[in-house]
């Protein structure tokens, strides 16, 4: 059962959207994504998206969860969820591109560009407690999971692979793309 007036349901959005986005407590947090996502509008899927990068893994955890309850056109239905290791990490397909949850690697640039966001989620496990290996091992591991379920994910890591040479990244990134291509089993020329 559903607020049916327009005007409160508006009302009621925006008031959980500020509430995700600027609530100290990440209980409210959660419990605002959790509430947004059984709303079910398309109004709340801005500030979902910001709240993605919340310093919560859980709030986080609430507000893809809350995405995929929402399913408009700008989502897709289909989720791919690993939970290997204990972390949680989830494909979040929108119109913009692929995103990676943890915080979001964007499949539609290039590898110059998603090396910044591969290194600011292996900071954010290292500051998790995760040792720099596995964090990097997890960033390819799931990558190479994506790869193997999603077409466009496996098209960007082949194209990621053939500029290795040519890109001005990191050896770390260079390595963690080169793993995940391994571990996909993609064949590079």
């Amino acid at each position: 059962m559903g607020i049916e007036n327009p005007s409160y349901k508006s009302m009621a959005i925006s008031c959980l959207c500020t509430a995700l986005l600027t609530d100290p407590d990440s209980g409210v947090r959660c419990s605002a994504a959790r509430a947004l996502g059984k709303i079910g509008s398309e109004d709340a899927v801005p500030s979902l998206s910001e709240a993605l990068n919340d310093v919560d893994s859980k709030v986080r955890r609430e507000v893809v969860e809350a995405l995929g309850r929402i399913g408009d056109n700008k989502m897709s239905r289909d989720r791919i969820i690993n939970t290997s290791g204990g972390n949680y990490y989830e494909s979040i397909n929108t119109e913009g591109g692929n995103y990676i949850q943890g915080d979001y690697i964007n499949l539609n640039q290039d590898l110059a560009q998603a090396a910044l966001q591969i290194q600011d989620l292996l900071d954010q496990l290292q500051k998790q407690g995760v040792a720099v290996d596995i964090a990097q091992e997890q960033v390819a591991t799931d990558m190479a999971t994506q790869a193997q379920n999603n077409p466009t994910m496996k098209d960007k890591l082949v194209k990621w692979g053939q500029s290795l040479g040519d890109a001005t990244v990191s050896d770390v990134v260079k390595g963690i793309v080169k793993l995940a291509i391994r571990s996909a089993g993609i064949p590079l020329p």
